[in-house]
């Protein structure tokens, strides 16, 4: 991680090289197009090992890649705004791009020129989870913490957490305070208590029974449905069909959870008509922040949640004890995250097996696009007995993303000998066999895995069914010890 700076107008323009560690925000003028579909200003610019990036977002979905200088960059938020990162030399002069739209009969390549302007003032997330505002670190808990001071409460202790690093649960007398880092405080009232005088205007208060909740973070459904909670939601950022967990499908079929409109286009009206009482947002809020706005001059308190910023599996798991400390479930939250912790620390007893895995999907312009190095996925594998390939000591990962691309040859270079070889039909589509990869790229036909029938297809539903990672730990350790059955996420390509 690295401490986010606040930067004036001559910082920007100044060398690149220069520039400390860091992320701030610049305004954009853009040039080119029909104006139709623009790059959403301001920009994010962050700094590394003294190479800066820019995080590209678009007004639309319909980009599916940019090239600038010459190289092509895949567009990294599929079914979503099209979001491109792409390194930037200098300020001083219009960062010019080519824009590849799908959203005409055939796909159109576009000229854009961007102009940089000056910094934006205020808070900001960056691809480390950082804010510009308060300095603190999406997913990583402070180490001297003190107990904030509301009113007359006194603070009894906190719950305990085994691997979260993101929040905190601190009792008040029957009152819970929960701390998500980087994002904010919410002050959870029990029903039928009086809500306490004197709250800091930095803390939410949060009125239980939470029953109303309009949920845009889809990875939390299958937490709150694991806690028996699924009643307390109302609304959804997604339609039925999209839905992977059948339970939250049946409940929207059933007229009992309504659609309401995604994360950058909610449906207002029909948000205050259903009585909303929590709105639950993950980051990507960020990159619409009128829209929080709005629903907060509603009324409708905001909960930004950033367990995708965990690097331990069982940090990110460790998050339904925050929905559970919400609708009132903490003891079923905690008795299933202590089972589940079991499950995953003896699935493979902690032991490295010397078997390598690459989990990749081959892009329609025929990139390669892996996990990051050092991502909770990999750190998943890892659990498992594996050891994730191509490591840091192959890719560069200073562009901070939790995907990245690579060209075919690469990739072959770094993985061909590979045990394990898995496919993330997760964003490409489910594919069926062995020559089904093969035509993506003849390279694979002589990868090690493919020769000796180790691939695997990762099953669609899989990034949604957030409580099957102790599932897919088990897949993956039974793989690499020879056990062969019917797995719960992996299937074995013929």
């Amino acid at each position: 991680m690295f401490t986010v700076t606040s930067c004036n107008m001559q910082g920007v323009t100044s060398d690149v090289k220069e520039k400390e560690a860091g992320a701030f925000q610049v305004n954009i003028t853009m040039e080119g197009g029909s104006g139709k579909a623009h790059i959403l200003s301001p920009v994010t610019i962050t700094v590394k090992e003294g190479e800066s990036y820019a995080t590209l977002v678009w007004s639309s979905e319909n980009y599916d890649y940019i090239i600038v200088d010459g190289v092509k960059y895949e567009n990294e938020n599929p079914g979503g705004a099209s979001t491109f990162t792409v390194p930037v030399e200098s300020f001083d002069e219009p960062l010019e791009l080519i824009g590849d739209t799908v959203a005409m009969s055939k796909p159109h390549e576009i000229e854009y020129k961007i102009i940089w302007g000056d910094t934006e003032e205020g808070a900001l997330e960056d691809e480390t989870g950082e804010t510009q505002e308060t300095g603190a670190v999406f997913g990583i808990r402070p180490e001297n913490r003190e107990y904030p001071k509301i009113g007359g409460l006194e603070p009894t202790g906190r719950v305990e957490l085994l691997h979260a690093e993101g929040f905190d649960i601190t009792e008040y007398d029957g009152f819970r305070l929960l701390s998500i880092y980087g994002t904010g405080d919410y002050l959870i009232v029990p029903e039928n208590s009086d809500t306490p005088d004197d709250i800091p205007a930095d803390i939410t208060v949060l009125k239980q029974p939470l029953d109303n909740t309009y949920l845009v973070s889809t990875s939390v459904a299958d937490l709150i449905r694991q806690i028996g909670a699924l009643d307390n939601i109302k609304l959804s950022g997604l339609r039925a069909d999209d839905w992977y967990i059948d339970d939250v499908a049946d409940l929207m079929r059933d007229g009992k959870i309504t659609y309401a409109g995604k994360y950058r286009t909610p449906d207002y009206e029909l948000i205050l008509s259903q009585g909303c009482d929590l709105a639950i947002e993950n980051t990507m809020i960020y990159h619409d922040p009128q829209v929080k706005e709005k629903l907060e001059e509603l009324g409708i308190p905001v909960l930004v949640e950033t367990s995708s910023y965990e690097h331990d599996p069982l940090g990110r798991l460790e998050w339904i004890k925050v929905y559970g400390a919400l609708y009132g479930r903490e003891d079923e939250a905690d008795n299933w995250y202590e089972e589940q912790e079991k499950i995953i620390r003896t699935a493979n007893k902690g032991n490295a097996s010397g078997k390598t895995v690459a989990m990749f999907y081959v892009s329609a312009v025929g990139m390669i696009n892996v996990r990051t190095p050092g991502d909770y996925i990999t750190n998943m594998i890892g659990l498992a007995g594996g050891e994730y390939i191509p490591g840091s000591d192959t890719v560069n990962t200073s562009g901070g993303m939790g995907t990245l691309n690579m060209q075919a040859e690469d990739f072959y270079a770094a993985a061909k000998d590979a045990d394990i070889l898995i496919y993330n039909s997760t964003i490409d589509g489910e594919v069926g066999s062995v020559d089904d990869i093969i035509a993506k790229n003849k390279l694979f036909e002589d990868f090690k895995a493919v020769r000796e029938g180790n691939a695997y297809c990762l099953s669609s539903d899989f990034f949604q069914k957030t409580t099957g990672m102790t599932d897919f730990i088990t897949d993956l350790s039974d793989i690499i010890n020879g056990k062969e059955r019917e797995y719960t996420f992996l299937t074995k390509l013929k």
